[in-house]
């Protein structure tokens, strides 16, 4: 059987436990509310699809080619 003060430092343990889940889930939310917060930056592909200016033919499409 615990005594009283036993009882009180578990209690307290799980606490204090709860409190560092507690702000680690308010760190994370600050964050992700930060984030959304600023402008979404302009994007500028570095990659250029040369595919989507191909036809059927230079694809390789089956039956593009038969006439």
């Amino acid at each position: 059987m615990q005594t009283a003060s036993e009882r009180l430092k578990c209690d307290l343990r799980a606490a204090i436990g709860d409190m560092r889940i507690d702000l680690e889930r308010v760190e994370i939310l600050t964050a992700a509310l930060y984030a959304f917060s600023m402008p979404v930056p302009d994007y500028e592909p570095r990659f250029h699809n040369t595919v989507a200016h191909l036809n059927s033919h230079e694809l390789g499409c089956p039956g593009a080619h038969e006439s």
